[in-house]
């Protein structure tokens, strides 16, 4: 067994204990671990088991080895263990090293989660304004493109009717300042439409 899966178990089994009581198998285990020195200063292999860890259970692990609880030693976690445990100095040695890689593990597993939390925030945001950027320059092109054919045909009819003072006489002068500005307002509104409709658009909090 490589050193990787073999840490992986030894995780897995503090994970197991991370909240019950104080656990002779886990003990006697320990005393095993302390034996192995390639081990408990394998910071490597301790570093790729803790990030691939599911959330819950490095909250677990976290939990036994006393990075998330109120209580700095108890007798079921990591630092109460050792505590109770009678081991030589390059025993005792070995578990220490082997506990603070797991702590500096978790931490850094914290601080990455937290950053690429910070980067999905920044990037939904991001996706969010340039959707809306989009959804305006739409909006816009459309505004301009039926100003655009609404003056084009004003012009036209403004043709067709200026055609009909040829020979003004005050009728046909009278019937083109009347039908003229009769299409001038509804021009006008169509426009004030337009605008209006954009601003609700593009500025929810507008009151027209």
């Amino acid at each position: 067994m490589n050193h990787k899966s073999l840490i992986h178990d030894i995780i897995d089994l503090f994970v197991s204990f991370y909240d019950g009581e104080k656990s002779e198998k886990l003990e006697s285990f320990l005393y095993d671990l302390s034996k192995r020195e390639h081990i408990c200063k394998n910071y490597s292999a301790i570093s790729k088991v803790i990030y691939s860890l599911s959330p819950e259970n490095l909250e677990k692990l976290e939990i036994f080895c006393g990075i998330n609880s109120n209580d700095s030693i108890s007798s079921f976690n990591f630092e109460g263990y050792l505590d109770s445990m009678k081991l030589n100095e390059k025993d005792k040695d070995n578990l220490q090293h082997f506990e603070r890689h797991i702590v500096l593990s978790c931490l850094q597993r914290q601080y990455i989660d937290d950053i690429t939390k910070d980067v999905s925030t920044e990037v939904d945001n991001a996706k969010s304004r340039v959707t809306r950027i989009y959804s305006e320059f739409v909006g816009i092109l459309g505004v301009f493109t039926a100003l655009s054919f609404a003056l084009m045909g004003s012009v036209q009819v403004f043709g067709n009717i200026l055609k009909n003072i040829d020979n003004p006489t005050i009728g046909n002068v009278g019937y083109v300042l009347i039908v003229g500005g009769i299409y001038l307002i509804l021009i006008y509104l169509v426009i004030m439409t337009l605008f209006i409709g954009m601003g609700k658009v593009f500025n929810k909090d507008s009151k027209y």
